[in-house]
């Protein structure tokens, strides 16, 4: 029997990378062996690097970048092995944000070829979408400019230059966590990363029953 694939989903400044890396911490110390992952299944993919390499820069086209993510994802569907007994991989970020940015952006091609590939994927044991008011998310990116000087990329900038348009994005994601992973909704406006933590714990422990023993 494998062990469970747990996805961590959302839009950018939501909490998503702090509930990651402390949720791998806690588990750890708990003594569960963790795999870890970031938008990309397997870690090994080199396809998924040079896309992130490309989506970064604001001036390559939507199917340029679309076509590379669809050849990441299929790579992993090809060779990702799912995590032994007593493993728990969890994964930050996934193919539903690709989805969900063409899907929004109406990229040629690229959605309907996507959604066709899906079948293929690994499926997610349990998944969490993370989400966050406006303003709250605008505190964090002015946060982290000021902590690591140019961290910030121009989609997450779009949350105080465009952020109509962001959450129009952000509605496409979680319409497709919900349908895709069945994701459970857990809005950390007002949460402290402890209080996101705990919540997460407690949903995914019918998942991982020895994290809570």
């Amino acid at each position: 029997m494998n062990g469970p694939l747990i996805l961590i989903e959302g839009l950018d400044l939501a909490g998503k990378s702090t509930l990651f890396h402390r949720l791998v911490a806690e588990l750890q110390q708990r003594g569960v062996a963790v795999r870890t992952s970031r938008n990309a299944l397997c870690p090994e993919n080199r396809i998924a690097l040079l896309a992130d390499e490309l989506r970064r820069d604001p001036t390559a086209g939507f199917v340029e970048t679309g076509a590379l993510f669809l050849a990441a994802h299929c790579w992993d569907a090809r060779h990702f092995r799912r995590p032994p007994a007593g493993t728990v991989q969890i994964q930050d970020s996934s193919w539903l944000r690709t989805l969900a940015f063409h899907t929004h952006h109406r990229t040629p091609a690229i959605p309907e070829e996507l959604r066709s590939a899906s079948a293929s994927f690994p499926a997610f044991d349990a998944a969490i979408f993370l989400t966050a008011s406006i303003e709250r998310r605008r505190q964090r990116l002015a946060m982290r400019e000021a902590e690591q000087p140019g961290s910030n990329d121009w989609q997450d900038h779009l949350v105080a230059k465009a952020p109509h348009e962001f959450r129009a994005l952000e509605n496409e994601l979680r319409r497709m966590a919900i349908e895709y992973a069945g994701a459970v909704e857990l809005d950390t406006t007002v949460l402290s990363p402890d209080e996101v933590l705990i919540a997460a714990l407690q949903h995914f422990s019918r998942f991982l029953p020895k994290v809570i023993e």
